[in-house]
């Protein structure tokens, strides 16, 4: 539901826009516009104004301006031929055909440009999480570092870090950290690892990652799995948050663990915790404030296994109906151990374990702890299948279970000018960047660089604008000035039937002297339709084998 909503909200004003540059230019140059019509075929609400009848049709894939003369041969009444399309000078023919992409990518930059005065939110280049035992971690990464500086560039958005690690892949990259608590900054190095990817056109190319590195670290929300342990006999529950640690606030579950890694063994640690949602306390109901003073012993390695109070990253939400969590007996509130006798670090671990073991056909020990007590089964992976962006088959494996992690605030960093000439100077710059990537896109379809696969139709049109819809404001108006931009650029291209067919007829004209005539006209206009019909064919496929 939310895909047609959003495919109408986002489609709707880009059609209306496109087709008022046509309508716009039509009346600058005495051109008379008989129809204004939003959506294809039947009718279903229409009103003359003027001289123009202004339409709402069915199906919502587009719309059209019809003009007087539009149509080679067809005879019109003597005092209004000079009104008529085919009367207009060439040059003005020219901006009638090319003012709806026109506007379409005017429209893109003022959206553009609303976006820098309104603010855009970006993850900063901060760490908010190292997976144990990756690449980051090995590196001597942080939660809280920010990274400024890789290869001599600066950096300050998640998105710039990755895409600058992404140019070295399989090679070593210097960089600078800012850490909290240390006034110089720290040099370090890296090797990002080596994977496939794609580059701003849709090439598929080998880029690199530094593995395990995330913009954002666990929320402090806690799991107890043993009334036994220290938190649970504090009266700690599963769900409550962990909000105070030695008279600090920290901001994520890796701060807490940071530091509990940083305390000398023996040091008395004091904890306090906020039941959330609890409706074990009988009718006084739970205090505010649950607090915990433990004496680090030196025994253990991480916060949870000396407290009880482990992340919720582990803890099973709820288990898919029928699958081989709820057949081997787990259930809400169970905390996953090991597989194969082996620790899970984190959901992700747990992950990549259940594919691996998918893709050897193999059965696999799944342990886990309920009161205080260890259960394991063996459970076998079930598969589904997927597609990736050049919709080749891939193989999916889980077991079906899904958890209780949930993500730490990010530390966001807000983009945000009023300057007039910058704010105008960036709209259209971002504007002219994706034109370009689009237009280059397609010419390497032509020359195989990119797949035809990567295509998408209504369906996935649709699925991007919904998703825009739930994410915020920011990502609505960015979706519909990248899909303004992408109809421009389609009807641009010197298609009979679209836009730059028109104007592609135009050069021909000035070149031949004369117009074609009306039978060459008919076969060019019959290789436009069967080009956009190979073209439909190819998006529709492509958004029912995403679907099935």
């Amino acid at each position: 539901m939310l895909s047609v909503l959003g495919f109408i909200v986002i489609l709707g004003p880009l059609v209306v826009v496109h087709e008022l540059g046509h309508f716009l230019f039509a009346r600058i140059f005495g051109v008379k516009a008989e129809v204004f019509s939003v959506g294809f075929c039947p009718k279903i609400w229409r009103k003359q104004k003027g001289e123009t009848e202004w339409c709402l049709s069915v199906i919502p894939l587009g719309g059209y301006v019809k003009l007087l003369g539009e149509e080679p041969g067809v005879e019109l009444p003597p005092d209004l031929a000079h009104r008529s399309l085919q009367k207009a000078a060439p040059w003005k023919r020219f901006f009638i055909f090319s003012g709806g992409p026109l506007f379409n990518f005017i429209f893109a930059a003022i959206v553009f440009m609303s976006i820098q005065m309104i603010g855009e939110e970006h993850p900063r280049s901060v760490v908010g999480r190292t997976l144990p035992g990756s690449v980051a971690a090995q590196t001597g990464l942080l939660a809280g570092d920010e990274i400024f500086e890789i290869s001599g560039e600066p950096v300050g958005t998640f998105d710039e870090m990755t895409a600058a690690f992404a140019k070295h892949p399989g090679k070593k990259v210097d960089f600078k950290v800012r850490r909290p608590g240390i006034p110089d900054p720290l040099n370090l190095s890296v090797t990002p690892r080596e994977s496939s990817g794609y580059n701003s056109y849709g090439e598929k190319v080998p880029v690199g990652d530094v593995e395990g590195l995330l913009p954002a670290g666990r929320d402090l929300t806690v799991g107890d799995s043993a009334k036994s342990s220290l938190a649970g006999e504090a009266g700690v529950r599963t769900g409550d948050r962990l909000i105070s640690y030695n008279g600090q606030k920290p901001s994520s579950f890796e701060w807490v663990e940071q530091w509990f890694i940083q305390s000398p063994q023996g040091q008395q640690i004091d904890l306090e915790f906020e039941p959330v949602g609890r409706t074990d306390c009988g009718a006084q109901g739970c205090p505010k404030v649950l607090s915990l003073r433990i004496t680090k012993s030196g025994k253990t390695y991480s916060f949870g296994e000396e407290t009880g109070a482990y992340s919720v990253e582990l803890f099973v939400e709820k288990t898919v109906e029928k699958s081989p969590a709820s057949g081997a007996g787990l259930i809400r509130g169970d905390r996953l151990v090991s597989i194969d006798q082996q620790p899970l670090t984190s959901f992700f671990d747990l992950r990549e374990r259940v594919q691996k073991a998918g893709n050897a056909e193999s059965r696999m020990a799944l342990a886990w702890e309920r009161d205080g007590q260890l259960i394991t089964a063996e459970v076998t992976p079930s598969m589904t299948d997927g597609r990736d962006a050049e919709l080749q088959k891939t193989k999916q494996f889980t077991v079906g279970i899904y958890p209780m992690l949930a993500w730490a605030e990010m530390s966001m960093l807000v983009e945000r000018t009023f300057n007039p000439f910058l704010v105008v100077y960036r709209g259209i710059s971002k504007m002219i960047s994706y034109s370009w990537r689009n237009f280059v896109s397609i010419g390497k379809m032509f020359t195989g660089g990119v797949s035809v696969k990567t295509l998408g139709g209504p369906i996935l049109i649709g699925k991007i604008a919904g998703e825009s819809l739930g994410r915020g404001l920011i990502a609505f108006l960015t979706t519909m000035a990248i899909l303004s931009i992408g109809l421009g650029v389609l009807n641009i291209l010197p298609v009979p039937l679209l836009d730059g067919g028109h104007i592609l007829l135009l050069g021909v004209e000035k070149l031949r002297g004369k117009p074609l005539q009306e039978k060459q006209l008919e076969w060019f206009q019959k290789v436009g339709l069967a080009f956009i019909l190979l073209l439909m064919v190819v998006v529709m496929k492509n958004d029912l084998t995403r679907i099935f």
